[in-house]
Parts: structure tokens; sequence; C-alpha cells
């Protein structure tokens, strides 16, 4: 979320930088699993819009990766 793609993108559109991510991963259809004890934030993770295409390449196109689950069975 600290990454300058993301927080550009966020502060375009109006949205928190988790809506952002969380919207990238729904058009990349992966499912995913927000966690919050925090009920705005949980509101929030809801609120999902359409990433433009644009948008969507800016974000696929950041090279820094950072695997936060590492399971042994998903190496290549």
């Amino acid at each position: 979320m600290d990454d300058p793609v993301i927080k550009e993108i966020a502060k375009k559109t109006n949205h928190a930088e988790a809506q952002v991510l969380l919207s990238w991963l729904l058009t990349r259809d992966i499912s995913v699993i927000p966690k919050s004890v925090t009920e705005s934030r949980i509101q929030s993770n809801f609120d999902l819009f359409e990433l433009s295409k644009e948008d969507t390449e800016k974000i696929n196109n950041i090279q820094t990766r950072k695997r936060i689950v590492d399971p042994e069975w998903m190496k290549w």
C-alpha cells in the first residue's frame, strides 16, 4: 500500500489504497478475504470500484513484488 503508484491511483480515484488493491485483485479474478476489526474499514472493503485499463496496467507494471504467504507447495 506504500507504493507510489498505488498512492497516486488512490488519490486520483478518491479511494483508500486498500480499496485500490482489492479492486485490482478482483480485476484479475483473484478471490480476496479482507480482514479488519474496524467497522469503517469493513464497510470500505465493500466499496470497491472498477479500475481503468490504464490504472490496471500501472499496477501490473509495478516491479517491487513481495509475497506475504510463501508456502512450500506454491514454489514453481
